[in-house]
Formats: C-alpha cells, sequence, structure tokens
C-alpha cells in the first residue's frame, strides 16, 4: 500500500521487498489535499509513495490506491 511523507521526511525505507519507487506523486490538491505526512508529530503537506508494482499500476493508467492508515493524519477544523 501506498504510504505519505512530506518533502521533508522523504522517501520510506523499507526493511525487505517490495520497495518504494524512486519518486513521489503529488495527490490532487496538493498542497491542500488534506493528506499530510505520516511521521509522527510532522504536519507537512504530504506526497504519496506507491510500491513498486502501484507505480506499475499507475504507469497503466491506475490512479486510485489504498494508503496504510498509519501514515496519514486527519485535522479537523
Amino acid at each position: 500500500m501506498a504510504i505519505s511523507r512530506c518533502e521533508t521526511h522523504g522517501r520510506p525505507k523499507a526493511n525487505k521487498p517490495p520497495e518504494y519507487a524512486e519518486h513521489p506523486h503529488l495527490p490532487v490538491g496538493h498542497p491542500n489535499s488534506g493528506i499530510i505526512c505520516g511521521s509522527r508529530g510532522c504536519r507537512n503537506p504530504g506526497r504519496i509513495w506507491l510500491k513498486l508494482d502501484e507505480e506499475k499500476q499507475y504507469g497503466a493508467g491506475e490512479r486510485i490506491f489504498g494508503i496504510h492508515t498509519y501514515t496519514a493524519k486527519v485535522i479537523v477544523q
């Protein structure tokens, strides 16, 4: 599943395959998309990092991906 990290926190580290793609994607509406970094204590706008198999799907035209629920936060206003 995809993961959200801001520009500062960058590409997630993977302990084993599959690893994440080399470059992130911007969610629709970025930086006001509602997706924020999943790093602890960070509230910066998030970018979406796809795993390698998801990156292939993206290349084939898929644009909807699941995201790990613990990697994103919600800010209620």
